[in-house]
């Protein structure tokens, strides 16, 4: 039986039965001690299942609430399996996190979540790498964004807050100043866009974000519009910067 297929049926047996103790999941899943205990180790530490030891009841459980008050992963879920799909968003989430510059100024930020997806892509990072080798999901060319301005934008779209922003002109014109209400962030095609109302022009506008060369964070409160308007006019590529 491969791993994946013991996880899987790990989680069905504390499901169906509430507890199981470790001798019976030893017996269903015709393993040794010492795999089992590395199993369950891994279910607990690497995928965040709250899988936990009953004394009372002498056999394993789950917890209402895992770790940090989140819900537990595996007792939500149908199955650790992965499917096509899941492969893929898993590994694009994974190069498009590690491509924004983990190394940077985003580094506090981003590392967690680099270490809980390595963490679902392996047991051990030497086997997440060589998966992520193996299974290359193939994005166009990258533009890189300022890891400073990546944070500071993220922030303001959070905060709701205005911006100030030094963006190259057109055509490798000269830069300009724009007051903008950042709206969301967009990744398309290879690139990080900034979704905004332009307070000059009065229209929304979807700004590259390697063209922006500064960014000040302003008091002013962000002009609020309604999403299905900001995806009615950017997401069909009516405004662009």
């Amino acid at each position: 039986m491969e791993r994946t297929e013991r996880f899987c049926k790990i989680e069905m047996l504390i499901r169906s039965r509430g507890c199981v103790s470790f001798a019976d999941l030893m017996t269903e899943l015709a393993v040794s001690r010492a795999t089992l205990k590395r199993d369950l180790d891994h279910l607990r530490t690497r995928m965040d299942a709250a899988i936990v030891y009953d004394r009372d009841r002498n056999g394993y459980r789950f917890e209402t609430v895992g770790r940090n008050g989140r819900r537990s992963f595996t007792a939500e879920s149908p199955g650790v399996w992965f499917n096509e799909r899941e492969i893929h968003a898993l590994l694009t989430m994974h190069q498009l996190l590690d491509g924004l510059g983990v190394n940077g100024s985003m580094s506090r930020h981003l590392q967690p979540l680099l270490d809980k997806l390595n963490g679902m892509l392996g047991t051990s990072e030497t086997e997440a790498r060589e998966l992520t080798r193996r299974v290359r999901v193939v994005a166009p060319v990258h533009r890189p964004v300022r890891g400073r301005h990546f944070e500071r934008l993220a922030s303001a779209v959070l905060e709701r807050r205005r911006l100030r922003l030094t963006v190259d002109g057109d055509d490798g014109g000269r830069e300009r100043d724009r007051v903008v209400s950042p709206m969301r962030l967009v990744h398309e095609d290879g690139v990080w866009s900034l979704d905004s109302w332009d307070h000059d022009h009065e229209l929304l506008c979807r700004i590259p974000l390697p063209s922006v060369r500064s960014v000040e964070l302003l008091e002013a409160r962000a002009k609020e519009v309604a999403m299905r308007v900001i995806e009615a006019e950017l997401d069909a590529g009516l405004h662009r910067a």
